[in-house]
């Protein structure tokens, strides 16, 4: 058994927390990643600034301590070798600070060391005694080749930012990638709980149409959350209930049709006896009274006639044997005996039927067909044309039936099919009003479908029936 949440709320929350989650989780990728970019380019710039500045002051320390030396050999003070004790403090400083950028391969740092120790050891040797021209040599040579350094450490730092840039454009490009692919997550994840929730509400939408289509053979079990098989246990509740209800109506109909019968035929033979003269003449009179007596014996027994067979029919899914017929044949069956009745007012048949082998109730199938023929016989005028058509596919049969009778008023089409209802056009006309209710019933039986048709002349009847009823139970072969 498929596990879902306890209940419907709790399966929506689920579905938008897994909607939200792929988003989340990419949100929070990207803002770690810019955080991480941030800091790094806040890094970058502090370096480059810091870079650039000593640069400069380098670059100045090396020519005030060139000057202050120069002034020294030629005046011979001890002010400016003093000054250039100054200066040298400030460049050895800035050195090393350069020195400690985080970027500077280990090459530069020891170039850089290696002129410190240079200028220390010139500073050195003039502070014991030497000429000052080892100093001036010296820091001519540091001077050479601090330019070179400061040039390797821009470079160096350049390249650095390039990379930063590079990566960046990468960084970007994985963003978008991320954010699509969340995105696409989340629409798969959206994509599949609405269809979860869409399958869940078709089975509940399926059971309802199903109770009020009046089909309660089938009993309801409802999968899913909590409250959903909650309500599919009242649901099934509710169909063993009405189930219930129509055996009671069907059985009070039975009995109460069967008890009018006995009365019934008791008038009729009386009705026939004193239309005979049996207990003696009649009168014009009294004729006239027999004839209203016989007439509607008559019709009272067909209406007692027509509620035994829908009801029959109501309940034919579960009775009828199914078997292998030639519905062709049948059709032909049906039309020959109907046509005596038809030729007595020149209405004639234009039947088409092609070869169709179905699986069906033969008793059902003639009731059909026969209420059908005898309804569109009913309303065609005299001298008519009633056209009978049967063709199939490879999974279902129709069945057209066509006169050229009134036809039906827009106003009667939603109702045509219900018990006694009778139309406005067949008021003046013989009848209960339970033939096309009788075959409705029939055909639903054989999971087909009854429908009127747009007709611009006449009424339009179509039968559908499936070729095939694997889902029913069939007579065995005799």
């Amino acid at each position: 058994m498929k596990r879902y949440p306890r209940t419907f709320l709790q399966l929506i929350t689920f579905g938008h927390i897994l909607f939200a989650l792929p988003l989340l989780i990419a949100a929070g990728y990207v803002f770690i990643k810019l955080d991480t970019l941030n800091d790094r380019y806040r890094e970058a710039i502090e370096q480059a600034t810091s870079s650039s500045s000593l640069r400069g002051e380098i670059t100045e320390d090396v020519l005030h301590m060139e000057r202050s030396l120069r002034r020294h050999m030629v005046m011979k003070d001890s002010d400016s070798l003093n000054d250039y004790a100054r200066v040298r403090g400030e460049w050895r400083s800035n050195v090393e600070l350069l020195a400690q950028l985080t970027p500077l391969p280990e090459e530069l740092i020891g170039e850089l060391a290696t002129q410190l120790d240079l200028e220390r050891k010139a500073y050195t040797k003039v502070r014991e005694g030497e000429k000052i021209e080892v100093l001036a040599a010296a820091l001519a040579e540091i001077k050479l080749r601090s330019q070179k350094s400061l040039v390797d450490a821009r470079e160096i730092l350049d390249r650095q930012q390039l990379r930063f840039l590079e990566e960046s454009n990468s960084l970007r490009t994985r963003l978008l990638l991320a954010a699509g692919l969340a995105v696409l997550i989340a629409m798969c994840c959206l994509w599949a709980i609405r269809s979860l929730l869409a399958r869940l509400i078709g089975r509940f939408e399926t059971v309802v149409i199903r109770l009020g289509k009046g089909n309660l053979q089938q009993a309801i079990e409802l999968g899913g959350p909590g409250d959903l098989r909650w309500l599919g246990r009242w649901l099934e509740w509710l169909r063993r209930r009405l189930l219930s209800l129509e055996e009671e109506r069907a059985q009070v109909l039975r009995h109460v049709s069967h008890e009018l019968k006995t009365p019934l035929a008791a008038m009729h033979e009386g009705a026939a006896l004193l239309d005979e003269e049996v207990p003696g003449p009649l009168t014009p009179e009294q004729r006239r009274i027999v004839g209203i007596l016989q007439s509607n014996s008559r019709r009272l027994q067909d209406l007692i006639e027509g509620l035994l067979r829908l009801q029959q029919a109501g309940h034919a899914a579960e009775r009828i044997g199914y078997e292998t017929l030639r519905f062709d044949q049948l059709i032909a069956e049906v039309v020959e005996t109907t046509r005596l009745i038809a030729a007595e007012r020149g209405v004639q048949f234009a039947c088409t039927l092609a070869e169709t082998e179905i699986v069906a109730g033969r008793e059902a199938l003639l009731t059909v067909v026969h209420n059908l023929l005898a309804n569109a016989l009913k309303f065609s005028p005299g001298n008519g044309l009633i056209k009978v058509l049967l063709s199939h596919d490879a999974s279902k049969a129709w069945l057209d039936v066509e006169d050229q009778g009134p036809g039906v008023a827009e106003r009667d089409a939603s109702r045509i099919f219900e018990p006694f209802y009778r139309s406005s056009a067949s008021r003046d006309i013989a009848g209960v009003g339970l033939g096309l209710a009788i075959a409705r019933e029939f055909v639903l039986a054989h999971r087909g479908e009854l429908k009127l048709m747009p007709s611009s002349t006449g009424a339009h009847f179509r039968v559908v029936l499936p070729l095939q009823a694997s889902h029913l139970r069939q007579a065995p072969d005799a």
